[in-house]
């Protein structure tokens, strides 16, 4: 790394950890340092998936879900340059942010109350990096920055955040979604920067190292094994068909995807929404990566399934369900074991399958990988509450599925 880059981060962290103060460079200069950006159009293509090997949430990814993007969020990027050399970047969002979101059940009317009533005390701005569309933050550094230098690009993205969050009026910042192998190397940065965390919900992730389907029911309880054999017969009254269009069946698929949604045991209010040009600009944008699986029952849509498939991983991004047709016909266990098949035959050793129905998932093999929010006030003696109160409002603790597993749910190992 350049001495002018090592000198721009030092200065940068030193930022973050004072409040950052000053403006970020502007982005026409291409200084060391962060520039906030309108959009992640603005970076090079090859320059952000450099950023981001192999995955498929990359820059065709994040400029589709800014054309498209929940209604509430703003859209942006950050972006960390080295002379002209791009090493930090991470798409970003604003937000009026439910502070009372987390709290579902009984709880959830006293939220809903105070936002009637008294909306400033819960309804504050909010600059977040990451995305509403993903389950993952995704912080993207040059994968061959050494450990100190990483630290350093992550202060920087993170001064450039406060700068930025100071010059458009947000008094919160927050990273959503950081998983337990960000984690790792992130955590202590974060902190120093005067960040707390909390848990939100984990991604039911399976493992398949099986060489058939087979043997991946073989590592199912009996119950569970016997239960998916016979609702597998249903497959005879089932076609299945995989395509990368989603073209003449858009609106069937958005009604389904809302259909689906209302059915849900937890609400996450702006976090839910899809909207329905979502999945028209993600399937033409991303190509052979997104993929969408149909099943018909006697010519009639009966379920879909949009999948991005990347090289040691599938992510099962958003299903929707014709109730009662897909209950009727066991459609749920049918393409769950489709995306089983698909990975096996492509070996393919990592299925993702979301933050939702976390029981059914766990009895069919998944395990949880764990997720954080990291989140600071700008005023120190705000974040100071924020300190005390956050942890007591985790995600986890309010889903009522988690709920349900308790002590018993299968956790990944960071």
């Amino acid at each position: 790394m350049s001495d002018a880059m090592t000198m721009a981060f030092a200065q940068a962290g030193a930022l973050a950890l004072d409040g950052a103060e000053s403006a970020a460079p502007a982005i026409s200069n291409r200084n060391p340092g962060a520039n906030p950006m309108a959009s992640a159009a603005e970076v090079r293509r090859e320059d952000w998936n450099r950023l981001f090997p192999g995955a498929a949430e990359n820059w065709d990814y994040f400029t589709a879900c800014e054309r498209a993007a929940p209604q509430g969020f703003t859209p942006s990027a950050m972006a960390a340059y080295d002379g002209g050399r791009l090493v930090a970047a991470a798409p970003l969002f604003r937000l009026t942010y439910r502070l009372d979101m987390s709290l579902q059940g009984p709880l959830r009317p006293v939220g809903d109350w105070f936002n009637r009533f008294v909306p400033k005390l819960v309804n504050l701005p909010i600059l977040g990096m990451g995305s509403p569309l993903t389950e993952e933050c995704p912080i993207g550094v040059l994968p061959d920055l050494d450990a100190a230098d990483r630290g350093r690009a992550l202060e920087t993205l993170l001064a450039g955040m406060a700068s930025h969050a100071k010059a458009t009026g947000a008094s919160i910042l927050a990273l959503k979604d950081v998983t337990d192998a960000d984690v790792q190397w992130a955590h202590d940065t974060l902190v120093r920067a005067g960040f707390t965390r909390v848990a939100t919900l984990p991604v039911a992730t399976l493992h398949l190292p099986f060489k058939s389907e087979q043997e991946y029911l073989a590592s199912l309880s009996s119950s569970m094994r016997k239960d998916i054999k016979r609702k597998l017969k249903s497959l005879a009254d089932v076609k299945v068909e995989i395509r990368d269009s989603i073209e003449g069946i858009e609106d069937e698929v958005v009604a389904l995807f809302e259909e689906t949604k209302a059915r849900r045991k937890a609400d996450y209010d702006a976090f839910d929404d899809v909207p329905p040009g979502y999945f028209r600009e993600v399937m033409s944008s991303l190509g052979g990566r997104a993929r969408i699986m149909l099943t018909r029952v006697g010519g009639v849509l009966a379920s879909f399934n949009i999948f991005f498939e990347e090289q040691d991983r599938i992510i099962d991004k958003y299903i929707g369900m014709r109730y009662p047709l897909a209950r009727e016909h066991n459609i749920y266990f049918i393409t769950w074991m489709m995306m089983v098949r698909r990975c096996i035959e492509k070996g393919i050793p990592w299925l993702q399958m979301g933050q939702t129905t976390y029981c059914q998932k766990v009895r069919m093999g998944c395990k949880l990988k764990r997720s954080w929010v990291y989140f600071k006030h700008l005023n120190p003696l705000i974040n100071a509450g924020f300190r005390f109160a956050g942890p007591r409002m985790a995600f986890d603790r309010m889903d009522p599925d988690l709920v349900e597993l308790g002590a018993d749910a299968p956790y990944l190992e960071a």
